[in-house]
């Protein structure tokens, strides 16, 4: 949307077409899950390719940054007999494994209970764990690659006071071999040494549900790309994903912003997505599933006799209750061409008039005008 802005001479374009001290691009190589797997040359979560650089590196002398957007040990844990899971009782999502805790956490809401001896369904010890987050991540790396100094970067390594800046710290001067972490790690970091950066699960980012997937997913990997090779040996990057074939990866392969744009902007042009539409999405929330289901399918009622086809839903989101309340989606596109003000008049009414009707008593709705 910037960058379309940009185009309209809405704002000032500024290209930085270099590295700082004329660095290299690092290369992008993607890894196919599929075939290591068939070839059975996975050794947990990391493939063949992935551990030989690393090895590699540390042999060099050098280090690296591993990137997966997931923080624990793992998202699920399941009973192998019967397909029981360990689920949230505020929210309507599986637990988190975090394995050093020996516990299960809710990171939407925070509750958390002790690893359960067997399964609460069936009684079967048999509980197997899907999935990875940091945490796993840096397990597998010890054990099969022992002679690496491995340190965690997340919100769990960094709650104290001054742990961000001593892990900082002690990976500048070389104390630590691989920094594993999430977000944390893609941005605004500055080390001499990296030259390997490894992107564990892109298809998690790929394959989440919103119109804008795709365009964080792509920023998401550039930017941890652009931790390795930041002076002058050339940085490498490799991306493990079932899905190499994804036209995503040949932008990010040839660091092709612009290319990726003109055949984003296309999709969001036939669709009416922003640019070219302001979107406000209505969240309608009751402690009541029936009730959230009645209001939401009222508001959007009263929504569509004025927009029509611009309104899309009420749908129930992948986590549809959170912190005990029951969650529906509605989707406002509004063309450039209309008010601002008037609509906001509108939708300010319509609002005045659903918190006073006494039907959906205990019923909020919530508006995000231009959600990112």
């Amino acid at each position: 949307e910037s960058f379309y802005n940009a185009e309209k001479n809405k704002y000032a374009l500024i290209k930085l077409r270099e590295r700082f001290g004329n660095a290299l691009m690092p290369d992008i190589i993607l890894n196919d899950l599929r075939t290591d797997k068939k070839k059975k040359l996975m050794s947990g979560v990391f493939s063949k390719l992935m551990l030989d650089e690393l090895k590699h590196t540390k042999s060099q002398e050098r280090q690296a940054i591993l990137f997966q957007n997931r923080r624990g040990y793992s998202p699920i844990l399941e009973c192998d007999d019967c397909g029981w899971t360990t689920d949230c009782v505020h929210c309507d999502i599986s637990l988190t494994y975090h394995k050093r805790l020996n516990q299960l956490r809710c990171h939407y809401c925070g509750y958390s209970i002790n690893l359960p001896p067997a399964c609460k369904s069936c009684g079967s010890t048999n509980l197997k764990t899907k999935g990875f987050g940091t945490e796993k991540i840096e397990e597998d790396l010890v054990s099969f690659v022992p002679e690496m100094n491995t340190q965690r970067f997340d919100l769990d390594t960094t709650r104290s006071k001054y742990a961000y800046h001593q892990i900082i710290e002690a990976f500048e001067q070389k104390k630590i071999d691989v920094m594993i972490g999430t977000q944390m790690v893609t941005k605004g970091l500055d080390f001499d040494a990296v030259d390997l950066v490894g992107i564990m699960n892109a298809d998690a980012m790929i394959n989440f549900p919103d119109f804008r997937a795709s365009e964080r997913a792509l920023q998401l990997m550039l930017q941890v790309a652009g931790r390795a090779g930041r002076r002058d040996v050339p940085g490498k990057v490799i991306i493990q994903t079932h899905q190499p074939q994804h036209k995503l990866f040949e932008h990010i392969v040839h660091h092709d912003y612009e290319g990726f744009y003109r055949s984003e902007i296309t999709e969001r042009q036939q669709f009416n997505y922003p640019p070219y539409s302001k979107l406000i999405i209505f969240t309608v929330k009751h402690k009541d599933a029936e009730q959230t289901a009645f209001s939401a399918q009222r508001f959007a009622e009263s929504l569509k006799q004025h927009f029509g086809i611009l309104v899309l839903g009420p749908e129930e989101p992948p986590v549809s209750r959170l912190r005990n309340m029951f969650i529906r989606k509605i989707i406002l596109k509004i063309p450039l061409n209309y008010s601002l003000s008037k609509v906001k008049l509108l939708l300010a009414d319509l609002i005045q008039h659903f918190n006073l009707d006494k039907v959906h008593k205990g019923a909020r709705v919530i508006a995000d005008v231009d959600p990112v």
